[in-house]
């Protein structure tokens, strides 16, 4: 069974379903995740922003509302999960204050 990864939010923020969101469940992605972005999104920014709302779980109203900063990082692991590479190099310790380590636990 595959472990579930996390990302720990610097900049918290509430959903516009009014949830506090403090850490994004990360999901593996598949290729059919690919082909329904293909289907319903024209251009790469809108392909990029269903997947990344395709792998956290995130509508895409709530996807615009993280931090620059936590944008960031959600790019980068998507990145790398893209490439194929180790996504808990990205999701190290957090330098927020209070913010928890990235999560690695079975599902």
């Amino acid at each position: 069974m595959a472990d579930a990864l996390s990302i720990p939010l610097k900049f918290p923020f509430t959903s516009a379903a009014g949830v506090k969101i403090s850490s994004l469940p990360i999901t593996r992605l598949k290729r059919k995740d690919i082909s329904a972005a293909q289907t319903h999104t024209k251009g790469e920014l809108a392909l990029e922003d269903f997947l990344l709302a395709r792998m956290t779980g995130l509508t895409i109203e709530d996807l615009m509302d993280l931090d620059i900063a936590d944008s960031k990082t959600l790019v980068e692991v998507f990145r790398e999960m893209a490439g194929g590479g180790d996504l808990t190099s990205i999701l190290g310790r957090s330098t927020a204050a209070g913010a928890e380590d990235a999560t690695v636990r079975d599902r």
